[in-house]
């Protein structure tokens, strides 16, 4: 895959001399710095961090007038956490007390801006380049000091994101102001909506300045508390389902105010840090209406906040579920956090320790199109090339760009293993018919802890693509995994019971309501059951809770009587049952088979709080992990072995490039231990040796692995090795050699276009090293996905060429 545009976001820190030749200087390093990427990108594009957009809101058509620029490390206006402690101001944290990020910072006025902008645009195209250059609107307190909205406009600042009345609110409407600003000469009008507002001055300073895009920060649009569990439509209590119709309409309308002032600048979006379910049920966000009816806006990239508190499960899912639909004609961003240019980190050399695994799990996230072809990210972004001093290191482009080029050439070609149908219009017609706001709210909350406890997904369609997908064998083999809120869509329904019934695999999550959804799991209802209960599984009995507000309703199924069901857990409580996990297959199902789990949140929620509180895991039993145990049953298993319970488990996706299994993870203790087997067999990572134990192959793997796979192993127990060989006449293209092979079936998943040119042979143990000493008999199978090449009774050294 090929990027079509990379963005290189910047502050103006690093332009502290505003002579021709100190702009110049600067340019040109951002140039040079990043050029290796340029090579194999369409469009190029510089984002400007200049302030926090109250430059766009004071802006006044004079050129000549300063403006308060993004010049301070930590929060630029502290007075929004209300009481900073009485303390010296070097005891005080930078978010108490901003530090200048260097001594006698310039001043800057709109001309020093416009003038950047105009040497930018001239280097790159002294080197034959033309760069596209954006500005930013946030709606916080953080990058510069805003007497617009902290001192004359408070009355926009409806969120209480960082404190109270912290954050702008996209439908917030201001108060009569007097002032002259360049879309309102004769001052404002009592009750303008701030869309509106924002809009014509973005046109006017945009056009002026010489800005090609904007770039909507921190979630504006998206809602009020655009960082909370908690907002608009959930106090962390009650949901209030009858509001979620008068808060839709109130996004709507500042979209509709603001695209009307500003109707052809191009428009791009940070998005939340949540995901679609969760944005409805706290804040009633309409994503679906935004992207329709919102005329050319980018859908949001992946969050940044992984890097920050380490949930790449909510980064992973939160933005899979913003890609299921994306806006009609484009492509979606992904975004990876180098340089803090306020808050003096740098994630790639401190928070993610020069790891890679915020490039490899993202860049093996794909969406699948209304015609089944895979859609991979088309832009990409770096937030920021320059730290929170200014500096711009060399080691950071030079570190991280191979990596990226190695995604990019290994990035998914089609569906992966496990595919996510994301109920995207379903969620939005259950929220805004006040149906169930608690089952939506389960729903990505529920995926988002599976994923953060070893589930792997890589691959996410919508219902809507999803029914003119199927019939493309998008999904041939592949394992669906689905929230019974599919269930309320006849249609997806009839479709998925066709792809079990023809041999499919699919993961059913969440509390099963409908009649023809209980007629497949071979349930009936059952009086309810929640609170303080114990959860029976086939590997131990242990304490667990079930909260109907966080999970969508009481546990209340039992077995209908049918004898083809297995029963892996059950919620008991009081001397009562309820069926909490199974699987299922008929005979005339062709093999299909299907798993199910009810599924509790493991988390609570304080009154109006602002992240979610998770169980305490010595305590408590995390039902999300059982995710990972169903999926071991339709064929995909991963074990841990753990030192204690408290230890994070890995997170994994896979995905497949040219045939190949790629396997790529985030271990934030490496001390856990993985034991793997898929359909084909123990998979034993190329360059990589591996115990084979009980069927399973076992890695102690590093911090950040980012494995090709095409060779798996069936054989009880054993040490194998998977090693690149040199290649050794013109013709091959490439030689694997495996070793420690014991009366095993071997698979071999063969390169795309390479089928008839693979040879599997016992290596020769003498020179010539190349001669074929004999060739095995290779059967091509059918019972996986993909093209897979099998020998059988295979003991000692082998070799594969093509």
């Amino acid at each position: 895959m090929k990027f079509k545009n990379i963005t290189l976001e910047v502050s103006l820190k690093p332009f502290w001399d505003l002579s021709e030749k100190g702009i110049r200087r600067v340019c040109e390093t951002i140039y040079f710095q990043w050029h290796p990427l340029f090579k194999d990108i369409e469009n190029i594009s510089v984002m400007f961090l200049s302030a926090d957009g109250s430059e766009i809101l004071e802006y006044k058509g004079n050129l000549d007038d300063s403006f308060e620029w993004a010049k301070y490390i930590g929060v630029a206006n502290p007075e929004v956490f209300g009481n900073i402690p009485d303390l010296p101001r070097e005891k005080l944290s930078i978010h108490h007390s901003p530090r200048l990020y260097r001594e006698n910072p310039p001043e800057f006025k709109y001309r020093n801006l416009k003038r950047i902008l105009e040497i930018l645009k001239a280097v790159f195209a002294e080197k034959g380049r033309k760069v596209r250059v954006g500005t930013i609107f946030d709606p916080g307190p953080e990058f510069a000091v805003s007497a617009f909205k902290y001192k004359r406009h408070r009355e926009i600042c409806m969120a209480g994101t960082l404190g109270k009345k912290s954050f702008v609110c996209c439908y917030a409407e201001m108060n009569a102001d007097p002032g002259t600003y360049a879309g309102f000469p004769e001052g404002v009008e009592q009750g303008t909506p701030f869309g509106r507002f924002l809009g014509r001055q973005a046109r006017h300073f945009c056009s002026d300045i010489g800005f090609d895009y904007l770039w909507l920060s921190n979630g504006f649009g998206f809602g009020c508390e655009t960082w909370g569990i908690c907002g608009a439509v959930f106090n962390g209590v009650v949901f209030n389902n009858a509001k979620c119709g008068e808060v839709r309409d109130k996004i709507l309308k500042f979209w509709k105010e603001f695209r009307k002032e500003l109707p052809e600048l191009p428009v791009e979006t940070r998005g939340t840090n949540l995901s679609t379910g969760m944005d409805l049920t706290s804040d009633a966000v309409p994503l679906a209406d935004i992207y329709r009816k919102a005329s050319k806006i980018s859908p949001p990239p992946n969050s940044p906040w992984a890097a920050i508190n380490g949930d790449f499960g909510m980064e992973l899912t939160g933005w899979m579920s913003h890609i299921a639909e994306i806006p009609s004609g484009q492509g979606y961003p992904y975004r990876f956090y180098i340089h803090d240019p306020w808050f003096i980190n740098s994630p790639w050399l401190d928070r993610y320790g020069r790891n890679p695994h915020d490039i490899y799990l993202p860049m093996a996230i794909s969406r699948i199109d209304e015609k089944g072809k895979v859609m991979n990210p088309e832009r990409i972004s770096f937030l920021s090339i320059d730290n929170s001093f200014g500096e711009m290191p060399e080691q950071v482009p030079e570190e991280v760009i191979p990596h990226l080029k190695n995604a990019a050439r290994t990035a998914p070609d089609e569906a992966g293993p496990v595919i996510w149908l994301y109920p995207f219009d379903e969620y939005h017609d259950m929220t805004f018919s006040g149906e169930n706001l608690e089952e939506v709210f389960f729903g990505d909350w529920f995926m988002r802890t599976a994923v953060n406890t070893g589930f792997q997904i890589n691959t996410v369609v919508s219902t809507a693509n999803f029914q003119t997908a199927l019939s493309k064998g998008a999904f041939l083999k592949k394992v669906i995994v689905v929230p019974t809120a599919v269930a309320r869509n006849a249609i997806v329904f009839d479709l998925l019971k066709k792809y079990i019934t023809g041999g499919g695999k699919v993961l059913f999550y969440g509390p099963a309501e409908k009649e023809e959804l209980l007629k497949l799991l071979g349930l009936k209802t059952a009086p309810p059951m929640s609170g303080e209960l114990e959860m029976r599984t086939e590997f131990g009995t242990f304490p667990a809770r079930h909260d109907t507000v966080y999970s969508g309703g009481a546990i209340n199924t039992i077995p209908d009587g049918i004898t083809d069901i297995y029963v892996l857990a059950s919620a008991r409580k009081d001397g009562e049952n309820r069926t909490f996990a199974l699987t299922r297959s008929e005979d005339s199902w062709n093999n299909g088979c299907i798993a199910w789990v009810r599924g509790s949140n493991s988390l609570s929620v304080e009154e109006n709080g602002k992240s979610p509180i998770m169980l305490d895991r010595c305590k408590y039993f995390y039902s999300e992990t059982l995710m990972r145990v169903l999926l071991g049953k339709l064929g995909y298993t991963c074990e841990f072995d753990k030192y204690s319970g408290e230890q994070p488990e890995p997170v994994i996706v896979t995905h497949y490039n040219r045939n190949g299994l790629y396997f790529s993870a985030y271990l934030p203790d490496i001390t856990v231990a993985m034991k793997l087997k898929f359909p084909e067999g123990a998979p034993v990572f190329t360059e990589t040796e591996s115990i084979i134990e009980k069927g399973m192959s076992i890695y102690h793997l590093p911090k950040a692995p980012h494995f090709e796979c095409r060779v798996f192993v069936d054989m009880p127990d054993g040490l194998v090795k998977c090693k690149e060989a040199t290649i050794q006449l013109p013709e091959e293209k490439r030689r694997i050699e495996v070793k420690g092979l014991k009366n095993a079936v071997l698979r071999f998943r063969p390169e795309t276009g390479t089928e008839s040119t693979v040879k599997i042979f016992y290596k020769s143990e003498a020179p010539p090293y190349f001669k074929i000493k004999k060739v095995l008999k290779m059967e091509q199978e059918s019972g996986f996905a993909g093209k897979v090449l099998a020998c059988k009774n295979i003991s000692g050294d082998i070799t594969i060429i093509w």
